[in-house]
């Protein structure tokens, strides 16, 4: 799984604001019109601490998330009775396509709950997506699968130009066991087709020189996106220059190319009293299980060019999160496609 460069996300989780956004601009873009694809979703974001979804994806090992239990099923919603309906006789609710019960778990069942008790409770969001790890267990686990049924060339692989993740639909055999080696249960299933699906970085939009549709869609501007080895870009500096953005459960072993940068500008905590404490809300303890023992460092960085902005030093760092030019997070990649860039209005049209 050698390749020449690498492409890498960023994300900055104290500007996440939960907004799913990034979820809406994916789905519409890439899946929304695509048979069995209804609920698959190449991203997603998540509140955190939190089961997740699939549900409770951490603690799975090499288990392959079930579709009903662990993802929720298909969804179906109850639109003509309700619009058939007196006002405020009927109210939608979703119920499995599957059973016609409702349903029990979903993408977002766990939005805003967090943890703590009062009056410390707190959460954050975590946009979910393929991470192109570097060392990559799901294309092992199909490789082996691949060589095991003579399927040749083996359906997933990353490609070398950049790093990403490729998937030959029509090859698929529907084995799984993709999403089983998978640590954090990315791949997903198409219920018509039968093959797995997950995020590539949006390779069709890279190949012509602009961003992913999820970053270039934030509204908060908490997302960055470029090659992790050009010196230039903010992805790495992010990465490997501050050390302030860390990949996710690095524990894992394989060296993800997304990764985050933890919450640190956070409400303090309430102690005897309710007088306020000197830690933030979030247990470090936390963090350190979701982005390992370089989120102290990272931390401590974060705060140091926090205060020197707010001494008015410059910080190249600050400067950075703040993102006082949106394309800047993105080079050299480009933010809008040809294809997306409004038309005239009519009165200023040429006949």
């Amino acid at each position: 799984m050698t390749t020449g460069r690498q492409l890498a996300m960023v994300i900055n989780l104290d500007k996440c604001i939960g907004c799913q956004t990034c979820t809406v601009s994916c789905k519409t873009h890439w899946t929304a019109d695509k048979e069995g694809a209804e609920n698959i979703y190449y991203m997603w974001c998540e509140t955190k601490p939190g089961l997740g979804w699939p549900k409770d994806w951490m603690n799975m090992g090499d288990q392959q998330p079930r579709w009903l239990e662990d993802y929720g099923g298909t969804w179906q919603f109850n639109w003509e009775e309700v619009y058939n309906s007196p006002a405020r006789s009927t109210y939608l609710h979703a119920t499995a396509k599957e059973t016609g019960k409702p349903v029990e778990w979903g993408p977002v069942w766990e939005d805003d709950k967090g943890g703590g008790e009062w009056p410390n409770g707190y959460y954050f969001y975590m946009p979910r997506m393929c991470n192109q790890c570097t060392d990559a267990p799901c294309i092992k686990a199909c490789a082996e699968h691949c060589q095991d049924v003579s399927i040749s060339p083996p359906v997933m692989s990353k490609r070398a130009a950049d790093g990403t993740l490729t998937i030959d639909k029509d090859s698929c055999d529907s084995c799984g066991m993709c999403v089983g080696a998978c640590p954090y249960k990315i791949p997903m299933r198409n219920q018509a087709s039968g093959s797995y699906e997950a995020c590539n970085f949006c390779a069709e939009r890279t190949d012509r020189g602009y961003a992913p549709v999820c970053a270039k869609s934030c509204p908060a501007r908490a997302m960055y996106f470029g090659w992790l080895d050009d010196k230039e870009s903010w992805v790495h500096k992010l990465v490997e220059e501050y050390k302030v953005a860390l990949p996710l459960r690095p524990d894992y072993g394989t060296k993800p190319n997304v990764y985050y940068i933890p919450p640190f500008i956070r409400p303090k905590r309430f102690g005897e009293g309710n007088q306020p404490l000197e830690e933030t809300d979030i247990p470090v303890e936390l963090l350190r299980e979701y982005f390992g023992p370089g989120v102290n460092k990272a931390l401590a960085t974060l705060r140091e060019h926090r205060e020197m902005a707010t001494r008015g030093e410059h910080s190249e760092l600050a400067e950075m999160l703040i993102i006082y030019r949106w394309a800047d997070a993105f080079k050299p990649f480009e933010v809008v496609a040809p294809r997306e860039v409004p038309v005239a209005p009519p009165a200023t049209r040429k006949a």
